[in-house]
């Protein structure tokens, strides 16, 4: 075995599998000389030994990777506290605005229900006056519409009155005229009717 085989066989043993010096003895048997050999052979153990990982590697690999992942969960971490801040900063920054919107909406409610009994008290004030200004009409007619009545009642009666009194004094008259009458003409008819009796 040359030193050159020797020095590919004791690259990395623990991982490189591959057994140099039976590939370099397969490459003499096909007519390959023993420089041509090891070339081929050194080739592909460097080739080998560059692409296969070892367990140094790989733990170092492991390592990076563990860093890696408690890193980033470490800035997942800082991202979902940074995150949660955030949310819990707006969240009150929104709950004093709507605070702020409430207490706006109630002022404005206020202010607006304020106008409207303002408004509902003249309204009913006006209303009042108007019913009030009506019943004094209503009740001014009437007081005058009941001293026209009372006025043609009057008028009535003293009709009545000196219809009355015409009557009284035409039946006074014809009573009279009838007793002068019967005080004129009674002597002739008792006489009248004596005759007819005696005739009898």
């Amino acid at each position: 075995m040359t030193a050159a085989n020797e020095a590919l066989s004791t690259d990395t043993p623990a991982t490189v599998t591959f057994d140099t010096l039976k590939a370099a003895q397969e490459l003499r048997k096909t007519g390959f000389e023993d420089r041509q050999a090891e070339a081929i052979v050194s080739t592909i153990s460097k080739a080998m030994s560059e692409t296969v990982a070892t367990k140094a590697d790989l733990e170092l690999q492991s390592a990076v990777t563990k860093a890696d992942i408690e890193a980033m969960g470490a800035k997942l971490t800082a991202d979902i506290e940074a995150m949660g801040a955030e949310l819990k900063a707006g969240t009150e920054v929104l709950r004093a605005e709507l605070k702020a919107d409430n207490e706006a909406l109630r002022s404005e409610l206020k202010a607006d229900n304020e106008a409207l009994r303002s408004e509902l008290k003249a309204d009913n004030e006006a209303l009042r006056s108007e019913l009030k200004a009506d019943n004094e009409a209503l009740r001014t007619e009437f007081k005058l519409f009941q001293q026209s009545v009372d006025s043609r009642f009057e008028k009535v009666a003293l009709r009545f009155d000196a219809l009355e009194n015409r009557l009284f004094l035409k039946l006074g008259g014809l009573m009279v005229t009838m007793t002068f009458l019967l005080l004129a003409i009674g002597p002739f008819y008792f006489r009248w009717v004596m005759s007819l009796m005696g005739s009898s």
